[in-house]
């Protein structure tokens, strides 16, 4: 396996973010660590890849990440960074986690205002049908991956799930 593509070294504590108000408009910028100002929320953008065989992409996350540590996941995802657009912050997600320079075909299923422990967010899904190559995962945040069928993890055969993933593949993958 090849290693992931290198990355630009941005920290949590380096990395700007857009805050945005209830109706997701950017009205403040500041670092990704720490919480959001009072009222306003973080960006995220994330993608559920699937392969031509309909199986969903699972991952499990490092024992060393921040948030979920060691769960299981169907979100490839992160931070919107300051001035970028959910799109290009998915396309730039996958390039860092899993390798994939492109992703033709993206597009957004959905997007919601996600509350959790970690704080209020908006989360914006996008699907992509992989194609070509194997991922490339980055070792730093993915302990493991492969393509699974969907049925199984919305049956629970992969727990921990982070809330977000099981509420992704509940909505995209019906029983």
């Amino acid at each position: 396996m090849r290693p992931p593509l290198a990355r630009p070294f941005l920290t949590p504590l380096s990395e700007r973010v857009d805050y945005v108000d209830p109706r997701d408009r950017v009205v403040a910028q500041g670092g990704r660590s720490g919480e959001a100002p009072e009222g306003l929320l973080k960006r995220y953008a994330a993608t559920v890849c699937t392969d031509r065989a309909g199986r969903v992409l699972l991952y499990r996350r490092t024992p060393s990440v921040a948030v979920y540590p060691d769960h299981y996941d169907v979100l490839i995802g992160g931070a919107v960074r300051t001035g970028e657009e959910y799109r290009a912050a998915a396309l730039r997600e996958l390039r860092e986690e899993l390798g994939w320079t492109e992703a033709p075909g993206l597009t957004e299923a959905y997007r919601l205002r996600v509350d959790d422990p970690h704080g209020a967010s908006f989360l914006a899904v996008h699907r992509w049908t992989a194609t070509g190559r194997p991922p490339r995962p980055d070792p730093r945040e993915i302990a493991w991956c492969g393509f699974v069928a969907p049925l199984t993890v919305a049956a629970g055969g992969y727990t921990p799930l982070v809330p977000a993933g099981a509420e992704a593949v509940r909505r995209l993958f019906p029983l």
